[in-house]
């Protein structure tokens, strides 16, 4: 009787278990889906383009741009182009005289340089270079004889060597090359001539 008992006890509260169950707000009210919601907090601003990258033209990465980055062309803006100097490696023959002189437009260096290298390959006997100064000295032959009949032959010539002082100077429109005599005179004769016009044509090449 008493096991019977507990029976219909233990029914009655299952019972009322249920009735209690089904009384309760839905679960849908209850447990709000947040899932939109988390997504939105965890995602990024969208990038704000300043107005003045807007007014170029934008690139992507088949017009040759870079993914991922917002590449601008100005059209506003002229290019800017610098001139070649009128300047150019040139080299003249100024003929006044006992003023006569070679004139290059270039850079003392660069003239310094290539005048060594002309007289080099003019096979002239540079006695010595004073770079400080931009001189450069040559030892300069000229053969002498009598007009006698034994004049024609070369063991009765006598060769005098005289100094000459190759002078550059720097000007505004480029460098002057001078020839000077042993006492740092201007000098006109055939051997500066001569000088002068074979370094043109040398310096010319």
């Amino acid at each position: 009787m008493q096991a019977v008992t507990i029976k219909l006890g233990a029914v009655v509260l299952i019972s009322l278990g249920l009735n209690a169950c089904s009384m309760l707000p839905s679960a849908d009210g209850v447990f709000i889906d947040e899932k939109e919601n988390y997504k939105k907090a965890h995602q990024l601003p969208e990038l704000e383009i300043p107005p003045e990258l807007l007014k170029g033209q934008q690139l992507n990465e088949y017009d040759g741009g870079v993914k991922g980055a917002v590449t601008t062309v100005n059209n506003e803006s002229p290019l800017k182009t610098t001139p070649l100097s009128d300047l150019q490696t040139t080299v003249e023959l100024i003929d006044q005289g006992l003023n006569s002189r070679l004139l290059m437009r270039d850079s003392l260096r660069n003239v310094w340089r290539k005048t060594l290298s002309a007289l080099e390959a003019l096979d002239y006997d540079i006695e010595d270079k004073n770079r400080e100064t931009a001189q450069i000295y040559l030892n300069l032959a000229k053969d002498t004889g009598s007009d006698s009949m034994l004049s024609g032959l070369s063991f009765w010539k006598t060769v005098e060597t005289s100094v000459y002082v190759i002078a550059l100077k720097q000007q505004d429109d480029g460098v002057e090359i001078s020839v000077l005599d042993e006492a740092q005179q201007q000098i006109s004769d055939e051997l500066s001539d001569e000088v002068l016009s074979r370094l043109l044509a040398e310096l010319a090449l």
